[in-house]
């Protein structure tokens, strides 16, 4: 549940293409197309250093990800790393939106 006042970067991600380790997702954040990487892998979660300032987030903070579709998944992580490309590697959250095609993926602080 978001506390009010609390940030959270919200996305609408379409799958677009696979890799060898998962597949890409394509959504929009502040107006320019953006690509998320996914992967089962379990090693964290890799924001953009604009997008963990604005979750008031740094390297080792937890965060909490929602994946909403006919399901609402929630699950924990890590920020591991800030970079720019973004990547979710957490097997609920993968699964989740691999199975459906894309889903609404909601990030905060945890």
């Amino acid at each position: 549940m978001a506390v009010a006042g609390q940030a959270e970067l919200v996305f609408v991600v379409d799958l677009t293409s696979l890799t060898k380790k998962g597949f890409v997702g394509s959504t929009v954040y502040q107006g320019k197309a953006v690509d998320l990487e996914f992967d089962d892998g379990d090693e964290g979660v890799v924001l953009s250093s604009e997008m963990a300032a604005r979750l008031r987030v740094r390297k080792g903070s937890k965060i909490l990800l929602a994946a909403e579709n006919e399901h609402h998944i929630v699950t924990d992580a890590v920020v591991t790393e800030l970079g720019k490309a973004i990547r979710i590697s957490n097997p609920k959250i993968y699964y989740e939106v691999g199975k459906e095609g894309g889903a609404i993926l909601k990030i905060r602080k945890g």
